[in-house]
């Protein structure tokens, strides 16, 4: 009876993983989302859970605030299955200046996608590492723009892809700031995708 807990839930690859996962009853999901407003595209996220075994959360990765209290919000939801988290998908983040470069990329765009893409993920794991089980696994969305290799090749996503190679540094150091807990850290690219980030919108 595997939990898991994923961030981006209400859309996107997000969306994607509750639909499929939701499909076994045994599963348990948290679902977290930045807002749990009509109008965040919750109700096709309420939609998938036929077997009442998805609990949907507010958690704004890029709010300081929403996460002092992720770890409260989790502990209660964990308390009724009496489990623990078995998978942790890091998957929200935000391209929201992909046309920016190097000459050209501002400070309050850099600000935002480094607390976004890379804050975000870290201060989650510092807040649920405490609910990860043995042999759990932690798993954060990059992307391959933060590949140096790649990025070569391409002039454009400036801030988007600085801060996904600090997510994959963030990665290693959680990776081995875990290993004694027994809990993988990986990173998954999942190449591109026709959806909400490709337009500039948080997941």
């Amino acid at each position: 009876m595997p939990t898991y807990f994923l961030t981006g839930a209400n859309r996107g690859i997000g969306l994607e993983f509750v639909r499929q996962l939701s499909s076994n009853p045994q599963t348990t999901i948290i679902a977290g989302v930045r807002s749990k407003a009509n109008n965040d595209n919750i109700s096709a996220l309420e939609a998938l859970n036929t077997h009442n075994n998805v609990h949907i959360i507010e958690c704004d990765v890029s709010s300081a605030d929403s996460l002092s209290s992720l770890s409260f919000r989790v502990a209660e939801i964990l308390s009724r299955t009496a489990s623990n988290l078995d998978f942790l998908f890091n998957i929200a983040g935000i391209n929201s200046t992909s046309t920016d470069t190097s000459l050209t990329l501002s400070a309050e765009s850099l600000h935002a996608h480094m607390s976004t893409n890379v804050l975000g993920p870290a201060k989650i794991v510092e807040s649920l590492s405490g609910y990860l089980a043995r042999g759990a696994v932690v798993m954060n969305m990059t992307s391959g723009l933060g590949s140096l290799t790649v990025a070569t090749d391409v002039t454009k996503c400036c801030s988007y892809s600085m801060s996904k190679a600090a997510l994959n540094m963030l990665t290693l150091h959680q990776a081995r700031d875990l290993k004694a807990s027994g809990v993988r850290v990986v990173c998954m690219d999942p190449g591109w995708f026709r959806g909400s980030m490709n337009i500039g919108v948080e997941s």
